[in-house]
């Protein structure tokens, strides 16, 4: 049985428009169970956890802390800095009552502790947008081609725990440049 030239070639052109659509990259929605370290001089690999609203690193809680305290994982969406990136308490024992979101307070003139709020409890000049990945870092996007990555730790009271700080302007005393990534260490940290 014989085709015409015309056929073939309709059909060929329909299997490669097919082929290229199904190979076709998908956006992804939202990303969620991620969990965020923080390496810096001090803090080289901890992870980082919530206390009573505020972001930590280390690789034990603190010491005196009457309030909440747990290993939290995030969800984000890859795709789009306008919407906030949640948290969730990766613990058997603790649940949140509400969604608290990151955020940080980018232009206050000062460092600030980095925090988890419901919408309409985040501190004046707080902000819960605008986070994205640069590499595999965390980074605020101030806007499409300003990206910061001014994430700084400060010593708690408790030995190995470190507060995790934006730098909004000037830096405070002890305070070392931290990066937060989403890549666990390949070595131990203890």
């Amino acid at each position: 049985m014989l085709f015409q030239a015309s056929s073939i070639l309709s059909l060929l052109a329909l299997t490669g428009v097919l082929s290229a659509a199904s190979i076709r990259p998908q956006k992804r929605t939202s990303v969620s169970d991620i969990s965020l370290w923080g390496y810096g001089a001090y803090s080289n690999g901890a992870k980082i956890f919530y206390s009573e609203g505020l972001a930590y690193i280390g690789l034990t809680g603190l010491d005196d802390v009457t309030g909440v305290q747990t290993n939290i994982t995030f969800t984000e969406d890859p795709n789009d800095t306008t919407v906030p990136w949640t948290i969730t308490a990766n613990s058997s024992t603790v649940t949140f009552n509400e969604t608290l979101y990151m955020y940080i307070v980018p232009d206050s003139g000062n460092m600030t502790q980095v925090g988890f709020a419901a919408n309409g409890s985040v501190p004046d000049g707080g902000v819960t947008t605008g986070f994205a990945w640069f590499g595999k870092n965390v980074a605020y996007a101030a806007s499409e081609s300003d990206y910061e990555m001014m994430f700084w730790g400060l010593n708690t009271t408790t030995e190995g725990v470190f507060g995790l700080y934006w730098n909004g302007g000037s830096l405070l005393d002890g305070a070392f440049p931290v990066t937060v990534k989403s890549t666990a260490p390949t070595h131990p940290t203890s």
